[in-house]
């Protein structure tokens, strides 16, 4: 093999608008970091994902969209009265829809702030379609009143450029969507697209073969000029983190090998293909993809690029697990030749949690790779970016964020992470704290006791804004048969403690389980219900249980545990029964049973989207058109330990600790401030948008707590020792109790 020296990273479309995903960066960053000094190699990352976007959604684009449209619809057949009416309303508006594409793209961008105030009069100078028009019925009934805020002109660009979406997939491309094209064929996502003849057969669809075929050409010959593409042979890595960007990833293999020949060496890798493409043995994928990376991919690059194996989906032994573990400690993003003035600022929903992800700019990263409980029973843990758990070095990751925010601008960071580990977070925070707060930042936890209500404000003051985690089946039943290693006590302290702190936080359920039976299906959305109630979430969702061949259940099924689960379509895979049958993707399975669940999920959405509009006192069976069993669940559960967490809380602030006592205290109050009156001193600050004060012994003990106060909030702290022994030696032994508790209560949290 020739040497390579060219690399070529594409995130295909589509995934997000918001913000460029991780992958490609992390391996630019690998590549450049370990060829640094070796070798010439020169790495370039293209996001086709919101390159796509933008030639559809401008005013060029749009053009092509309508003048196609115009021709399609006529011949399409077996449309309802009413989708041909929304088509007519939308090729009459045409005009209008061309005038206001790039306005409104430029506006979701953060620019053209005053096309906001035109859009919000809903004067009928717009264009608008079905999801635009219900919201407008919703806030303003019959009759629209032109009350709709400029606060609100995001949500409603965001439904416009949706209607626009929907009309492309009605007229012309079924597969298409804004955050992903699915192949339209026979099989479902839920086979994952085992024949890859059907998959092959779907590439041909609208959007690939005008917008996206002809953007890969001009991308070709833009990089050929541009010298980017200036040695053969080239090596062109497509990740494809979700099914929803297989489509582009095979299109934009293709159109390569079409134009470059042998000389474009293809490697395909991501989410999707780690777990979805392990059993792959379908000969016609290599017309596309010369080789398939599995797990994190760093080994897989270095066995292409320094030629350690003839292929690099079977690189394996202790170098490589050395080296991927290696890299996922160390290696960072880098983003610094990021435009994100390219990507949007959408915005879903009103809901300010449901908001983080998509109406944001962030810098994605991971503060540990793999998840350090995995042993949910649902979940891929067999694989190796669930089991094998390597944290990174907070202090280290946020020095190369801050650096990061720095040249792009973006201050707001996504923990990518499985779950983040507390005492990483806890690190991480300090070090942001410490630093005056350059960034912001949001991530996916576990619900666990240990986020305690120290925990939790320290975290807050270092810049935490939500948290998102799964409680799946939220019943103590379920926590205990999923092996989700918490029960509903902690859930609720962990909220609670969030809750308190002002960070925001959603939780993530899943229902249609196997062995789930409709009582423990109910009790879970009630548990939800009150959960809401008490304010103790702020955004919830509910996904529908899908059996994988990676997941615990399948490993414990084969050892002949759970004899009630009866899997109706795994058709196995070459190493293991001998099958000659080619497969292609091979994971998600199908069970008897599974399909009893699906009357149950209009309702359980409906229900939470009450729950997150703050109606909770709607009972949880008046939801089903149909009779469901009553919860078994007291109505006060939750509440009941909302009130012990508060209690034991209280208790935990009064006690003085002793001179044995190890860990640090914090002071996250603003600096403290005597203030004389009468015969009285007082100190006073600020903390959680209030007024707190202390009453002083006088002005000379004042300025000793005054410093002593400060103190502790440099940095990362005192030792509680070194704390105690000078608020014993301010105060005396008898008053230093009374001043721990004030300061306890008004701002001053343990840790460690």
């Amino acid at each position: 093999m020739s040497e390579i020296s060219e690399v070529i990273l594409i995130q295909p479309p589509f995934v997000q608008l918001n913000s460029p995903y991780p992958a490609p960066y992390y391996l630019k960053s690998f590549l450049e970091t370990r060829y640094l000094k070796t070798r010439s190699l020169n790495v370039t990352v293209l996001d086709h994902s919101i390159g796509l976007f933008e030639r559809i959604f401008s005013r060029p684009g749009l053009q092509q969209v309508f003048t196609d449209a115009a021709c399609s619809a006529p011949r399409q057949k077996g449309l309802n009265k009413n989708t041909v009416r929304i088509i007519e309303r939308f090729l009459s508006e045409k005009e209008l829809w061309l005038a206001s594409i790039d306005r409104l793209i430029a506006f979701l961008r953060g620019k053209d702030p005053e096309w906001g105030h035109f859009l919000t009069l809903a004067n009928g100078c717009l264009p608008g379609g079905p999801r635009l028009d219900a919201f407008l019925a919703e806030r303003d009934g019959d009759v629209f009143r032109g009350d709709i805020s400029p606060d609100e002109a995001k949500l409603l660009a965001t439904m416009l450029l949706s209607d626009l979406a929907d009309f492309i997939t009605c007229t012309l491309d079924r597969g298409f969507s804004l955050i992903r094209y699915t192949p339209v064929m026979e099989a479902s996502l839920n086979t994952g697209f085992r024949d890859f003849a059907a998959v092959k057969n779907s590439l041909d669809g609208y959007i690939m073969n005008a917008f996206y075929r002809p953007m890969l050409d001009g991308e070709w010959k833009k990089l050929e000029e541009e010298g980017a593409i200036k040695s053969k042979p080239f090596l062109l890595g497509i990740t494809i983190p979700f099914p929803g960007c297989l489509t582009g990833a095979l299109v934009a293999a293709e159109s390569a090998k079409k134009r470059f020949g042998s000389a474009a060496r293809t490697i395909a890798g991501g989410g999707y293909v780690n777990t979805e493409l392990r059993f792959l043995d379908t000969p016609a994928f290599s017309d596309y993809f010369d080789y398939v990376s599995l797990d994190r991919g760093y080994a897989a690059l270095v066995s292409i690029l320094e030629d350690i194996t003839p292929n690099a989906s079977t690189a394996a032994g202790y170098e490589k697990a050395a080296l991927e573990n290696e890299a996922a400690r160390t290696i960072f993003p880098d983003y610094s030749a990021v435009d994100f003035s390219r990507y949007l600022y959408p915005v879903d929903d009103a809901n300010p949690m449901h908001r983080f992800w998509s109406d944001g700019h962030w810098l994605k990263a991971y503060l540990a790779h793999g998840c350090y409980w995995h042993s949910c029973a649902f979940c891929d843990v067999t694989l190796d970016y669930i089991k094998n758990f390597i944290p990174v070095d907070p202090a280290a990751l946020f020095a190369h964020l801050k650096e990061q925010a720095e040249k792009t601008g973006v201050r707001g960071v996504h923990l990518v992470d499985e779950a983040a580990p507390v005492s990483s977070l806890l690190e991480f925070a300090l070090q942001n704290r410490e630093a005056g707060l350059p960034l912001n930042f949001w991530g996916n936890i576990r619900f666990e006791k240990t986020f305690t209500p120290d925990t939790a404000a320290i975290l807050a003051a270092g810049g935490l804004t939500g948290v998102s985690a799964g409680l799946e089946v939220a019943t103590e039943k379920g926590f205990k048969r999923l092996g989700k290693g918490i029960d509903l006590e902690s859930a609720v302290r962990a909220c609670a403690a969030f809750k308190e702190a002002g960070i925001l936080t959603h939780a993530y359920l899943i229902y249609a389980y196997w062995d789930e039976d409709e009582q423990e299906l109910i009790d879970s959305a009630e548990i939800l219900r009150q959960l809401f109630a008490e304010g103790l979430l702020d955004s919830a969702f509910w996904h529908k249980f899908v059996l994988t061949r990676h997941s615990r259940i399948y490993a414990e099924k084969k050892r002949g545990l759970h004899p009630g689960l009866t899997i109706k379509d795994d058709p196995g895979c070459a190493h293991e029964s001998g099958s000659q049958k080619p497969i292609f993707a091979l994971n998600d399975l199908s069970f008897e049973g599974e399909e009893k669940f699906d009357k149950y999920s209009e309702p359980l959405e409906k229900l939470l989207g009450a729950w997150m509009k703050g109606e909770t006192e709607t009972p949880v069976t008046a939801a089903f058109p149909f009779k469901v069993k009553t919860p078994s669940v007291p109505p006060g559960l939750v509440a009941g330990h909302l009130d012990k967490y508060a209690a034991d809380r209280d208790l935990d602030q009064t006690k003085l600790p002793n001179g044995d006592m190890t860990g640090k205290v914090l002071f996250l109050g603003s600096a403290p401030r005597p203030s004389p009156e009468g015969h009285n001193t007082f100190l006073r600050w600020r903390w959680r948008l209030e007024e707190r004060e202390l009453k002083t012994g006088g002005r000379e003990e004042a300025d000793k707590l005054k410093a002593l106060l400060e103190a502790s909030g440099r940095g990362k702290g005192l030792a509680i020792t070194e704390f105690v022994s000078s608020l014993n030696e301010i105060a005396g032994n008898d008053r230093a109790g009374m001043i721990w508790l004030k300061a306890r209560e008004n701002g001053l949290a343990l840790y460690g």
